[in-house]
């Protein structure tokens, strides 16, 4: 008789990045008025998260607490039992940046979010996922317990801190989180998922706001890319329906559980 495959844990992880931060990041003029992709994102973040009964690890861009309506939903979060990591400070690609430059968007980022909202922030994750040299040493010297920017399977160097590593895809061409398998489709996600369970390793299950909000209005959309970046060629839910089964394909497989859960089931060094 063959027996159950042993439960391997999993966490959600959701990079708070509003449609500002987007498009800054591409170089994208962006128009007046409210970031309507966080609003709509967060809130259906939290709906999914509410109605699947799981608590995320949610990873905010610490200027963010001073726009009111995107702080309030933050608070929110909080209230409901989300655990909080950084984002950094401005969400700049820290691998363009200069040393004295990281460690204010690093260790600034987490005194502010800690500060600001009275909760402990463990984790950090980069933009774009993109490390610099020296950026997982000021991780570290900032007083994260981990990291969660890096892949499975890509060459880490010397460590310097603790590795909550992303998925491994290769060869893939590309991750199969959310954001990606909206795009792709749920087989593309399924393959994906059925390949990363073989390692026996913990999942970081990504998602971006993009995957459940509504989509921008028409003065934020001028050209193809723009509708793609953001996801706003899907309707929040037709997404919300997609994001659901991504999540029941990975409950089937895995063992859903805070970061914080991971962390002391599986002590750094084991």
């Amino acid at each position: 008789m063959t027996g159950a495959r042993p439960a391997v844990p999993a966490v959600v992880h959701v990079d708070l990045d509003g449609a500002r931060h987007i498009f800054r990041v591409h170089g994208w003029p962006c128009p007046a008025g409210p970031d309507t992709l966080f609003d709509s994102g967060l809130r259906g973040i939290l709906g999914l998260l509410e109605t699947n009964g799981l608590k995320a690890t949610l990873f905010v861009i610490a200027e963010d607490l001073d726009d009111p309506p995107k702080r309030a939903l933050i608070e929110e979060a909080v209230r409901r039992g989300h655990e909080i990591g950084s984002h950094t400070l401005t969400h700049r690609w820290l691998s363009t940046l200069s040393r004295a430059e990281q460690e204010r968007e690093i260790g600034e980022s987490r005194r502010r979010l800690s500060e600001s909202l009275g909760v402990e922030v463990q984790g950090f994750r980069a933009p774009g996922f993109r490390l610099g040299p020296e950026t997982l040493d000021l991780v570290a010297a900032a007083g994260y317990a981990y990291d969660s920017s890096r892949f499975a399977g890509e060459a880490a160097g010397a460590a310097s801190c603790r590795e909550l590593a992303l998925p491994g895809y290769r060869p893939l061409p590309f991750p199969f989180h959310p954001s990606y398998a909206l795009v792709l489709g749920m087989t593309y996600f399924r393959l994906g998922l059925r390949r990363f369970r073989t390692s026996g390793a913990p999942l970081v299950l990504v998602f971006h706001l993009t995957d459940l909000a509504a989509p921008l209005g028409p003065e934020w959309l001028h050209g193809w890319h723009r509708r793609v970046f953001t996801l706003s060629y899907l309707d929040a839910e037709t997404k919300r329906r997609r994001c659901q089964a991504m999540l029941d394909a990975v409950r089937r497989e895995y063992a859903m559980m805070s970061t914080s859960d991971l962390l002391a089931a599986a002590p750094a060094g084991r």
